[in-house]
């Protein structure tokens, strides 16, 4: 029934907050394993397409440790860094210690504690694969709903890695973080993108194990996906 399904819901979201909270020291050295880039220069990749300016307000959704929230503040914005894990919070904060240009919130990316149509950018990094298809489709529709018209949505993730270690840690990810829906996204990013912004596309890392996916909140909700 609706309240046993509310209840496993919930199970489901303390287990994965914790997993994080435990996870927050480690994660860092995970993501620079992962990716081969020890010097975080695809943080700089997602700041590059993302198009951050001065005086502009960016929401980092999912933003773990803050390295990407780090990056776009240094073009002069505005940035909340957003996650549900107050371990990973507890390390974005010590890494940003003298950085006023940013705030973070502990906050559920479905239920976003941001006045509608008050953001100019929004980025996601290596989290959008790990939200089951339900989730991922209320968290977009939080995106739209706090974009201002012609705001623009960006989320980075790894290409599948080839080297036997590291794809068996991707693969963990993807198949036990993740559920179903979260297989049916690799791969098919724009198409989902596409049901809520407009102008949707993917630009690769010079280096190609990386690939950033855009779109651009619509003018009007008349004009509300598919191609302008």
């Amino acid at each position: 029934d609706q309240e046993g399904n509310l209840q496993v819901e919930r199970g489901r979201v303390h287990s994965k907050r914790r997993y994080y909270d435990l996870f927050s020291s480690y994660y860092d050295g995970f993501v620079r394993l992962h990716s081969g880039d020890r010097q975080e220069s695809m943080r700089d990749f997602l700041a590059e397409v993302a198009d951050a300016r001065d005086g502009q307000t960016v929401v980092d959704l999912c933003t773990g440790t803050g390295s990407s929230a780090l990056r776009l503040a240094r073009a002069g914005a505005r940035v909340i860094g957003i996650d549900f894990s107050a371990g990973m919070l507890r390390e974005a904060k010590r890494k940003s210690v003298g950085d006023s240009g940013i705030q973070w919130v502990q906050a559920d990316a479905r239920a976003l504690p941001i006045s509608s149509g008050s953001v100019d950018r929004a980025t996601c990094a290596y989290a959008m694969y790990e939200l089951s298809g339900s989730v991922r489709s209320d968290v977009l529709q939080e995106v739209l709903r706090i974009l201002k018209p012609e705001g623009k949505f960006v989320l980075m993730e790894h290409l599948p890695p080839t080297r036997a270690f590291v794809k068996l840690l991707y693969l963990i990810r993807i198949y036990v973080l993740g559920s179903r829906g979260v297989r049916s996204f690799v791969g098919a990013e724009e198409e989902e993108l596409r049901r809520v912004l407009v102008r949707v596309g993917t630009v690769m890392s010079e280096g190609g194990k990386t690939k950033a996916v855009f779109g651009f909140k619509p003018t009007s909700t008349g004009n509300q996906g598919g191609s302008p």
